[in-house]
């Protein structure tokens, strides 16, 4: 349809931890969201999982199960064939929709790389789809930024991954969206490169925090409660932007409704 809009939702599912509230979240969302860019996601035996993350409670099949919650999406999730119990992204897109492609691709791997318990440093990808909205083609792309179990500023690894995101997005015509949890703070020079001309709903919005009471250092003054973001093309058209208030993570859901 001409002039038509899509719904679009942006969360780390932290693993499926808070799984009961998370999955009725899906269901419900679903009925009118379009788009859902996950990133935290596991599709798994469980018994693998367990051992990687003894303790934390994270969910080998929920992927699947939110597939399950999403019966009129279809779900994709980039696997990565090198390490197949490795979290990862997941897009869920609206049947009906057109799309032309969803693909994924690495932008950091670590020269060491280590997935146990809560320490993570691992290799990661950016994952992204080509669809159609009222006669144009549209990339949005899904991110899970580099985490080094310390501050979310600069470092070496982060500033060339954001500019081979940044490359990524210089080399795709026509409107595109990046979301996800980038693990960056506001004034880092690693979300400017992957900004670039691009609005950013979450400055423009005054948002004061992206994570949930569920967060670990959600009370402490001295850590931002900043990590996710939603960057848009100057040609895609903004209806609403809103940080979701439904605690299903310890990221908040991000959701934007654009033409």
């Amino acid at each position: 349809m001409e002039n038509s809009s899509l719904k679009l939702v942006s969360l780390n599912s932290w693993g499926g931890r808070a799984a009961d509230q998370l999955l009725p979240f899906f269901a419900e969302k679903g009925k009118e969201i379009d788009i859902f860019c996950l990133q935290e996601i596991f599709d798994i035996d469980q018994k693998l999982v367990d051992e990687r993350h003894p303790g934390l409670e994270v969910r080998g099949d929920l992927f699947r199960r939110i597939q399950d919650a999403l019966p009129h999406h279809m779900g994709c999730f980039a696997r990565f064939d090198d390490d197949p119990v490795r979290m990862s992204l997941a897009l869920f897109v609206r049947h009906g929709i057109p799309v032309r492609t969803i693909t994924n691709f690495v932008v950091y791997r670590p020269e060491v790389p280590q997935e146990h318990g809560n320490v993570v440093r691992s290799a990661r990808k950016l994952q992204y789809t080509r669809l159609i909205l009222n006669g144009r083609e549209i990339t949005i792309a899904n991110f899970h930024g580099l985490w080094n179990n310390g501050p979310k500023t600069d470092t070496p690894e982060r500033l060339a991954q954001a500019r081979d995101v940044r490359a990524f997005l210089d080399s795709v015509e026509g409107p595109k969206i990046l979301c996800g949890d980038f693990n960056l703070l506001p004034e880092t020079e690693s979300l400017a490169i992957m900004r670039g001309d691009m609005r950013d709903l979450v400055k423009e919005s005054g948002v004061g925090s992206t994570r949930t009471p569920l967060y670990r250092h959600y009370q402490n003054p001295a850590e931002p409660n900043f990590a996710d973001y939603i960057l848009t093309s100057q040609d895609i058209d903004i209806k609403n932007f809103a940080v979701l208030p439904d605690v299903v993570s310890d990221h908040a859901a991000l959701c934007v409704e654009f033409a």
